[in-house]
């Protein structure tokens, strides 16, 4: 009817922006609850208290929330972590801030981190594009902190490898505490101990064969 379409209509302006933070916070609660696979968007709406038009407006699917929230994510792992290495502190003291600062950030996100990072790995990932430009990013970011101590960035495959390494932990590490309660020496320790393959001074190829 024509009332019940104008007051649709006002409601969903009177939302507005609002409408879309609503939507990612209830989408977060489901898919951490539930996972990514038995989340429908009927869910989403749900926990959110929207439309199914508001919904449209802001998101083409379930999919979509699910790469924003991912790319929410890195965005704010990389700006915990840049935070740190802008620092006066000592290279040593600016590496295990950041990484600290990097598993709590994870730590903090709740049984959301849990599916989005076990998400990205899942075979026909939506978020496989992501995944690979949040790679890509932590490696740049490196590499690039690496080079301001005067060191010579070494080999991009190596550094790749090390971003890799320390997401595997993320993971191992949401896989272990499903709640979040991670084990932050833990995970931050082990974490540092792969950055130190980055270390020049350390020369495998000078080993034994």
């Amino acid at each position: 009817m024509p009332h019940e379409r104008r007051t649709s209509d006002a409601a969903d302006r009177e939302l507005g922006d609002s409408a879309r933070v609503r939507i990612l916070r209830g989408a977060a609660h489901v898919f951490g609850r539930l996972g990514y696979a038995a989340t429908s968007v009927e869910g989403i709406l749900a926990r959110a208290e929207v439309s199914r038009r508001t919904f449209y407006k802001h998101f083409r699917s379930k999919e979509d929330v699910l790469r924003v929230l991912f790319e929410n994510s890195v965005g704010m792992l990389l700006s915990a972590v840049r935070d740190e290495e802008r620092t006066a502190r000592s290279a040593r003291e600016r590496l295990s801030a950041s990484v600290e600062a990097y598993v709590r950030v994870q730590a903090r996100a709740g049984p959301l981190a849990r599916v989005l990072l076990l998400e990205q790995f899942s075979p026909d990932s939506p978020l496989a594009a992501q995944r690979d430009a949040a790679m890509a990013a932590f490696t740049a970011l490196i590499t690039e902190a690496i080079a301001r101590e005067g060191r010579t960035p070494p080999d991009a495959i190596l550094v790749h490898g090390v971003v890799a390494a320390i997401n595997q932990i993320a993971v191992q590490m949401a896989a272990e505490y499903p709640d979040c309660d991670w084990d932050v020496k833990r995970a931050k320790t082990a974490m540092l101990r792969i950055l130190v393959a980055l270390d020049e001074r350390v020369d495998p190829s000078a080993w034994p064969t």
